[in-house]
């Protein structure tokens, strides 16, 4: 830069010092951002050159050198104070050219962006040729020419400072930048990962580390939409899961799963997926499978299942019934998963322990049940159900004991319907609970209203499980003016072992006041001995799938005999059901069967047939 020419400062002594007491002050170059140094080795340049830096930057930190090697270690100690920018305020007038030059190499290489005003004669242009070369940019650079003006050389300072503390400034700025994206890059990364893992939470299942509902459906979806391979849905819920949670615990139950679930990996054909889609229910798709191989591996699947394994140091074994839908000509996983949970459910109601097939006649019959449990609670309260009644006789005499109560449903719709097809509707659906109110209430009046020797009333096992169904039942006789001991409750095994604590509260209700207990369809069940003793029923009766072979098969003679007998020695009464022939009531009776029932006997009546018949 040129100034106007003035007359400079008469050589004097040269200034040495710390940068301006700089040991001494370190709380004021904390605060500072500049270290100015003039560097010469002229004596007179440190008394001409002081005044004008502390005019241009008062408050800025200040020393001076001799050369680029005690300039330099003035920096550093400046940098190890914190300070990082610096301005050379350089005087080499009337030295020697390379001493220049040198001084401008060292202090460029140490310190690329450090300030340097160079101060030179007018005709020197081989100095800043010099200076330039070794330089290689005149970036940072500022030469002044004598004769300087004191003004504008406190101009120039301040222009230079201000130049190397917004460089300072952007320098932080873009450091300080850099950490904050570092910082939001770690960020995002974390979130991505927290995200990732939330999502595999989402889709798996934490007791198994298979697929949940979500990433079932998610899979099925997608496999579909490629729509490259026929896929095959296959629903497995196990079978008396309850009964290891309810006796051995949750966490036995836990470790079942996880053990059948391993079991049922191993045995899945490459590509196949498993899901637990709840509690005991778990969830396979897998492809292109042929009628034999979708039949071995559901039989591979019900092995796996069956087998006995040690669950918290007991024997343990459950079954499974497996439910499958094809996909065809269906491509919705809406549709697939529907036909996959009707064939489960078909498998459970015809015995479970086995797998089936959805085909269209189950689906018909899926939709008739459907009507069945929509046109139920219509038919409880428009009057469609009757009650009907078959007597209990006496085996020798068929003299009449007693009456069954049985309920019908003639619907509008679709005439006689079998309490076979109904009741087990109402089982599931729950209005089985009000339905068997309506047969007790009814039952009840009959047998006051056409004098009955006594009414035998079937009670389903979520019926008899009621907290209070012994209080019901015994209302209802009060209100109907029966004493309980014209009263008696069938119950099957299933209705006591389901709940063994709630049926002894409420089996003891009502012996206590006087209801006989019978226990129906003996023999088809496992447990029948265990609670015959704990619960003493009064009454046992055969099934009548039994009865129908005493006069063909030497071994159902035998076990009606049997059965007669235990029951005699436990001082209770038997009743056999399903008596059709004469020759069925010798044998029977042979065999100690004291009471009967059946069609050789007569069919249910309507209860005003029985009224008139017992009016004759």
């Amino acid at each position: 830069m040129r100034v106007s020419p003035i007359s400079f400062s008469k050589p004097g002594a040269v200034a040495k010092g710390s940068f301006s007491d700089l040991a001494g002050q370190d709380a004021g170059l904390a605060s500072s951002m500049i270290l100015t140094i003039v560097v010469s080795p002229r004596p007179d340049a440190l008394p001409f050159l002081e005044p004008l830096v502390r005019q241009a930057m008062p408050s800025e930190s200040f020393a001076s050198a001799a050369d680029a090697g005690e300039a330099l270690n003035y920096f550093e100690q400046a940098r190890y104070l914190g300070r990082t920018s610096a301005v050379f305020l350089m005087d080499f007038r009337g030295s020697n050219v390379d001493d220049l030059t040198a001084c401008v190499l060292d202090l460029r290489q140490a310190h690329r962006e450090a300030e340097l005003i160079i101060l030179v004669e007018a005709t020197d242009s081989p100095a800043l040729a010099a200076c330039l070369k070794v330089a290689g940019s005149s970036s940072h650079m500022t030469f002044l020419t004598a004769p300087f003006d004191p003004l504008l050389v406190v101009r120039t300072l301040r222009t230079v400072a201000e130049r190397q503390r917004t460089g300072a400034f952007s320098k932080r700025v873009l450091r300080d930048s850099t950490q904050m994206i570092q910082g939001l890059e770690l960020q995002i990364q974390e979130l991505r990962t927290r995200l990732d893992i939330a999502k595999h939470a989402a889709r798996h299942d934490h007791l198994t580390g298979s697929l949940n509902r979500t990433g079932f459906v998610e899979e099925l979806t997608a496999r579909l939409a490629r729509n490259r391979q026929m896929q095959n849905v296959i629903m497995v819920d196990l079978d008396r899961f309850k009964a290891v949670n309810d006796t051995l615990g949750h966490a036995a139950g836990d470790e079942l799963v996880r053990k059948i679930c391993t079991g049922m990996i191993a045995v899945l054909p490459k590509g196949a997926i498993l899901a637990r889609l709840g509690g005991d229910e778990f969830g396979i798709v897998v492809e292109a499978l042929s009628d034999i191989g979708l039949t071995q591996l559901c039989t591979d699947i019900l092995r796996v299942a069956n087998q006995c394994r040690i669950i918290a140091g007991h024997e343990v074994q459950v079954s499974a019934s497996i439910g499958v839908a094809r996909q065809g000509s269906v491509h919705s996983e809406v549709e697939l998963l529907r036909q996959s949970d009707l064939a489960l459910y078909a498998a459970k109601r015809e015995g479970r322990n086995r797998f089936r097939v959805f085909d269209r006649d189950l689906d018909r019959v899926t939709r008739y049940r459907l009507t069945i449990e929509t046109g139920l609670e219509r038919a409880l309260h428009s009057g469609q159900f009757k009650m009907a009644y078959q007597p209990i006789v006496k085996a020798d005499t068929c003299a009449i004991l007693g009456y069954e109560a049985l309920v019908r449903w003639d619907s509008p719709d679709f005439g006689a319907i079998s309490p076979d097809v109904f009741i087990p509707i109402a089982e599931e659906t729950g209005l089985i609970l009000d339905i068997g109110d309506w047969i007790a209430r009814e039952a009840l009046r009959d047998c006051r209203k056409f004098n009955l020797p006594y009414v035998s009333i079937n009670l389903s096992s979520r019926q008899f499980l009621r907290h209070n169904v012994g209080e019901r039942i015994l209302r209802y006789a009060a209100d109907a003016n029966v004493a309980p001991d014209r009263i008696q409750i069938e119950l099957t095994e299933t209705a006591i072992i389901d709940d063994v604590e709630r049926a002894s509260y409420n089996l003891g209700i009502l012996r206590d006041a006087g209801v006989r207990v019978a226990l129906d369809d003996f023999g088809t069940g496992y447990s029948s001995l265990v609670y015959l003793k704990q619960f003493a029923i009064d009454c046992i009766k055969i099934d009548k799938s039994f009865v129908d072979n005493v006069t063909r098969e030497r071994q159902s003679a035998v076990i009606v005999a049997s059965v007669a007998k235990l029951a005699e020695s436990l001082g209770m009464s038997v009743i056999a059901e399903g008596v059709e022939t004469e020759d069925q009531r010798t044998i029977l009776m042979a065999s100690g069967c004291g009471m009967l029932q059946g069609y050789h006997f007569g069919r249910p009546s309507f209860a005003a047939d029985i009224g008139a018949s017992l009016a004759g």
